[in-house]
C-alpha cells in the first residue's frame, strides 16, 4: 500500500481548520446513517418468519418436495378424470 496523502498539511487558519473538523463531522454522520440504514434492513429480513420460510424453502427443494407435490397433482387428477 501506498504513503496516504495529509489532507491537513494545507490547514494554515483556524477558520480551515473549523471548516475541517465541520466536513469531518458531516461525513462521519454520514456514515452513520449508512450504518443505521443498514442495520434496520438486516433486522428486517432477518425476522424469525423470513428464517423460517427460507429453511421451508430450502428444504423442499433439497428433497424435491415441489416436484412430489406436482407429480401427486397430477396423478390425483388422473385419477379423478376416469
Amino acid at each position: 500500500m501506498g504513503k496516504q496523502k495529509n489532507n491537513y498539511l494545507d490547514i494554515k487558519t483556524l477558520d480551515e481548520l473549523s471548516a475541517a473538523i465541520h466536513a469531518n463531522r458531516a461525513k462521519i454522520e454520514a456514515k452513520g446513517e449508512s450504518v443505521q440504514t443498514g442495520l434496520t434492513q438486516v433486522q428486517e429480513f432477518y425476522t424469525p418468519r423470513n428464517i423460517a420460510l427460507n429453511g421451508v424453502r430450502r428444504f423442499a427443494l433439497d428433497h424435491h418436495l415441489y416436484t412430489i407435490g406436482i407429480n401427486a397433482v397430477r396423478s390425483l387428477r388422473r385419477l379423478l378424470e376416469k
